[in-house]
């Protein structure tokens, strides 16, 4: 990508004699100053239109510019909020036998959900026994129910809460 802006050079007006006038008199009472300079050492860049009106340009994609990318910034932490997982570990317990299960447990959520289009994500980290399948159910705004089928008579789950928060 290259620039947006083509920057001037601007260069000082040099001349042999700076600040130097004469000034005429004229008939009527009025004077005119002209410019009595000397030699111009270096010409200095014009100030003009052409000139202001590129800078002005430059200015005005410089501010479109930092607000576009102030608004992917703002998209970019509400993606990164969205993300934001709030972690935890629960132990359900079975005291049934197999292949009866009441194993279940409601899991509190510490900051509460404002839709319930969350992604509640699941890892067993400690069985007694066989697991075959791990639900999770009854979602709430603040909390949701996770039970599994098997024949473990004690289950340490770790979880991830993702999502739901806009």
């Amino acid at each position: 990508m290259g620039l947006l802006y083509k920057a001037t050079k601007w260069l000082d007006h040099v001349t042999q004699y700076p600040m130097r006038i004469r000034i005429t008199n004229n008939k009527d009472g009025t004077a005119d100053i002209v410019r009595a300079e000397g030699d111009v050492i270096q010409q200095g860049t014009p100030r003009n239109a052409k000139n202001y009106n590129n800078m002005e340009e430059g200015i005005l994609a410089n501010q479109i510019l930092a607000l576009s990318l102030q608004q992917e910034m703002l998209q970019l932490q509400r993606s990164a909020a969205e993300n934001h997982g709030e972690f935890g570990v629960v132990t359900i317990k079975n005291t049934n036998k197999y292949p009866f299960s009441s194993a279940s447990i409601t899991v509190p959520i510490k900051e509460k959900r404002s839709n319930f289009d969350y992604v509640v994500q699941i890892e067993v980290s400690e069985t007694d026994g066989n697991i075959e399948t791990i639900e999770v159910f009854d979602k709430q705004l603040n909390g949701f129910k996770l039970a599994f089928k098997g024949s473990a008579k004690n289950v340490k789950l770790k979880y991830k809460v993702t999502g739901g928060r806009y």
